[in-house]
């Protein structure tokens, strides 16, 4: 299989994923967001700076305001909530893990 077929296969396992998971809805921002808490977070729902979330791989290049919108949806959905105060810039997961 040539290196352009493994990587066809590898998305559709990655959509299949997602429609069961639950976030095929999401946008590709969104599941970024929450991909970076989860591999931030190491498996734990400890709270996590924005800062930190900002310089991930993931996330680095992507407009800040496109980020605070998918933070804002995220927390609508009740995927993420704020955590600390208003003004912390800390944020946890809400989502199930998958073991």
């Amino acid at each position: 299989m040539s290196r352009i077929e493994y990587y066809a296969q590898l998305r559709k396992l990655i959509t299949q994923m997602e429609a069961d998971m639950g976030t095929a809805d999401l946008s590709e921002i969104e599941r970024n967001v929450i991909s970076a808490m989860v591999l931030i977070s190491e498996g734990t729902d400890k709270p996590i700076h924005l800062s930190q979330l900002r310089d991930h791989a993931l996330l680095a290049s992507m407009p800040q305001p496109s980020l605070y919108r998918a933070f804002q949806n995220l927390i609508k959905a009740k995927l993420i909530k704020k955590a600390g105060t208003s003004r912390s810039g800390l944020y946890s997961p809400k989502f199930k893990r998958i073991s």
